[in-house]
């Protein structure tokens, strides 16, 4: 179970800083984590960081000139809106998505307790963490470039694994397969 701290800390030993007991030990902690943290879950639909619901309407529609009669409220949690399921035609607006249906089903990535990211994305993040910090605090280039390599190979890997963790969904029409 690792927290907010921990990647962080861990994030600056590894770019050979000490470690800290509290984000705001660090300036480059306090002010780059949450952000690092939202771009990393951001990056693909993780299982452990889904949601799906109905979107709220709002009682105001949107101006005539969008083309759509309804308003619905974003969630409040979410990170980055993954799928409307329902409906294929739909525009987001600031904090509002705007659609002709009169109800909207979403999956969304959002906000997750750290205490509840499996390893692979704690390394993940921890990573990205260290190639942000390699030139913040240590102001090293080539060290964060190194870091942005192992970033990137892990998320790679990470993306693998959660992608384990549902089945595959088997081709069920294709017109490739009927030719032979």
């Amino acid at each position: 179970m690792a927290t907010d701290i921990d990647m962080a800390s861990n994030a600056l030993v590894l770019i050979g800083d000490d470690p800290i007991s509290a984000l705001s030990d660090s300036t480059a902690a306090s002010n780059l984590y949450l952000e690092t943290y939202k771009l990393v879950l951001s990056q693909h639909p993780w299982t452990f960081a889904l949601k799906e619901q109905f979107l709220s309407r709002l009682t105001q529609a949107p101006d005539t000139e969008t083309g759509y009669s309804y308003a619905f409220r974003m969630p409040t949690d979410i990170i980055r809106l993954w799928a409307v399921l329902n409906i294929r035609d739909y525009r987001i607006v600031g904090e509002n998505l705007y659609a002709n249906a009169t109800e909207v089903f979403a999956r969304y990535v959002y906000k997750v307790s750290e205490t509840l990211l499996p390893p692979h994305v704690v390394k993940t993040i921890e990573y990205k963490l260290a190639a942000d910090f390699a030139i913040s605090v240590a102001e090293d280039e080539q060290k964060s470039e190194i870091f942005e390599r192992k970033y990137l190979n892990q998320l790679g890997q990470a993306m693998a694994v959660d992608a384990q963790q549902q089945p595959q969904v088997g081709i069920r029409n294709n017109p490739i397969l009927r030719a032979i």
